[in-house]
């Protein structure tokens, strides 16, 4: 099903954060023809010169994208807001560069550590939706992904793949692998149309068989980019539901939090190797006597055999990114499980309707729109 076909269903009243979702496609096919505009971007505010390293910044979804796309080729450096400021900021060198990640431009440490940055005499630049907020404010050099907002208090759905694609894209850029970085995010797009059905049936199949039971979900991955994917995915279960998250990864699950782990949960393997895949499925053999639920996520090669359900994305023989296609998984799994939960994923007002939980949100991360 084309995004054409969500608007023409009337989604974008009925159900705007499922729209957001199928849209994700043809945002990926947008962002891949602005290349140019990319590289030119990269190449006026970015580029560096050696030995100088280029720092990503950001919080929650910027910093996953961040770390994810980061980790993938080394060819820059993802680190939180507040590390940024606090650890990266006063030792930058000449020949570093930054780039500050944030749709709003509104997170507290992500602007200070902008203007520490600036401050240090390095460069700095931003990548934003809109006109960056206070970012934007800074008179950096902005980069908005330019997505239009389908409802109210609705982010990180295809904003988030907006901005991994970018940053990958930004990678490539660096590496010199330009052409054939933005021909696999086009096979990826079309991937994900083709599979968007089957994804949405069966994590509307699986949510609605366990959520009356279900008390907390563990995300289990390996690496800087599988354990990205496996934070974003936790962040997205808080936003949407009530559910306790946690982030692992698949071997030292074993060693720590298995300990304190409710058979009621269910942990979800996000494999990225042949051998990751081994150790998952003895993991999900071995839960599965205690009677946890188990679910593995990711191309056919690398399916954990022994959980209880499997979402396989068939052989991504043309170089289509699988962390792509997680994410999008992910997204809608914590759609169907705050539907089956009782709550709205199209509008989240238990986030903004428990008001002490919610102002305390802001002085922790927004203080400047305490009162509105």
């Amino acid at each position: 099903m084309a995004y054409e076909d969500v608007v023409d269903r009337e989604f974008l009243l009925n159900a705007p954060m499922l729209a957001d979702v199928w849209r994700q496609p043809s945002v990926m096919l947008e962002i891949a023809e602005r290349i140019d505009e990319i590289k030119d971007f990269f190449d006026a505010f970015l580029a560096v010169r050696k030995p100088g390293r280029l720092y990503v910044f950001g919080s929650g979804d910027g910093l996953f994208a961040a770390r994810g796309a980061g980790a993938r080729a080394a060819s820059f450096v993802g680190v939180s807001g507040l590390e940024m400021l606090a650890n990266v900021a006063p030792t930058l060198k000449a020949d570093d560069s930054a780039l500050a990640v944030s749709m709003s431009g509104n997170v507290d440490r992500t602007v200070e550590a902008a203007e520490a940055v600036l401050k240090r005499g390095s460069r700095c630049a931003a990548l934003v939706n809109g006109n960056g907020g206070r970012l934007g404010a800074l008179d950096l050099p902005l980069f908005s992904i330019a997505i239009r907002d389908i409802a109210p208090f609705l982010c990180g759905t295809s904003s988030y793949l907006a901005t991994l694609e970018i940053l990958h894209l930004i990678s490539a850029i660096s590496r010199g692998h330009v052409v054939e970085t933005v021909e696999a995010i086009r096979n990826t797009a079309e991937k994900l149309n083709d599979l968007l059905p089957k994804l949405n049936s069966v994590c509307q199949e699986i949510a609605a068989e366990i959520a009356s039971t279900l008390t907390g979900v563990r995300i289990l991955s390996v690496g800087g980019e599988g354990l990205a994917s496996a934070d974003y995915g936790a962040a997205k279960l808080v936003e949407l539901t009530r559910l306790r998250p946690f982030t692992d990864d698949i071997e030292e699950f074993s060693h720590r939090q298995f300990w304190s782990a409710d058979s009621h949960e269910l942990v979800i393997y996000l494999p990225n190797s042949v051998l990751a895949n081994g150790v998952a499925s003895q993991s999900a053999e071995a839960l599965g006597e205690m009677g946890f639920s188990t679910l593995s996520i990711g191309p056919e090669r690398y399916s954990a055999t022994a959980t209880r359900w499997s979402i396989q994305f068939g052989d991504l023989n043309n170089g289509e990114d699988a962390y792509f296609l997680i994410a999008v998984t992910l997204q809608l799994l914590a759609y169907y499980l705050a539907i089956a939960g009782g709550f709205d994923p199209n509008t989240r007002r238990h986030l903004v309707d428990d008001e002490l939980r919610f102002k305390v949100s802001r002085k922790l991360t927004r203080r400047h729109l305490l009162g509105n």
